[in-house]
């Protein structure tokens, strides 16, 4: 029971790095400007007026908090396994896949901003733009299958758990997902609150699904 305890806390701490690590991919830092999720990834005016340390902090954020999400979600298939074994593998396998394209698709998303700064003055809007979408040729397929599986693999599994007693959570435990926090983040952004990514905020959720699955299982 400590275990999945300790894990969970983890857990819940880690996902709010990951959360927090997409803020400044999404916001200047600037008290005036707005927040644009959508933005991420499209070269954004603002790139080249704030300090590269604001594009490490948002790298930094996700590799320290993304182990502990994966540690996470692999307690919560070893635990699931005791009752429903294929959903505890087909969970493992979802992390494993995670955890090997995770960092790269967030590093991705940090390295065109720093690129964009070096040369943005150097050369035209047209040729950055280039430089921008050759940065995206090797991520792009992992970014994919990493939001996929994280995103929509583990959401599905999770559900399947909770509703089938795989885990030992009561069934609205099954809302405690990536997927079903969306709508709240949307809202969120709405109101221009910076509270990160509905991704970083699910796996908090998974942190106290494993706490209560644990001392209950």
């Amino acid at each position: 029971m400590t275990y999945y305890l300790i894990i969970g806390i983890i857990g819940i701490i880690s996902g709010i790095l990951c959360a927090q690590a997409d803020v400044p991919l999404a916001w200047s830092g600037r008290r005036e400007d707005a927040l644009d999720a959508k933005a991420v990834g499209r070269i954004s005016p603002w790139w080249t007026s704030v300090r590269e340390g604001h594009f490490d902090l948002s790298f930094w954020l996700s590799c320290i908090g993304q182990p502990g999400t994966y540690l996470t979600t692999w307690a919560l298939a070893e635990l699931m396994s005791e009752r429903n074994a294929a959903l505890g593998i087909l969970l493992k396998i979802c992390t494993f896949i995670g955890a090997y394209t995770g960092l790269l698709f967030h590093a991705a998303a940090c390295i065109k901003p720093l690129v964009y700064r070096a040369i943005a003055q150097e050369v035209t809007q047209e040729t950055a733009q280039s430089a921008m979408d050759a940065i995206d040729k090797y991520p792009r397929l992992p970014s994919l299958i990493c939001g996929i599986v994280l995103f929509l693999g583990e959401t599905v599994i999770l559900v399947i758990a909770v509703l089938t007693g795989a885990l030992a959570v009561p069934k609205w435990f099954a809302l405690c997902n990536p997927v079903c926090i969306l709508p709240v983040m949307l809202a969120a952004r709405k109101l221009n609150l910076r509270i990160g990514g509905a991704l970083g905020i699910g796996s908090s959720l998974l942190g106290v699904v494993l706490i209560v699955a644990g001392l209950h299982g």
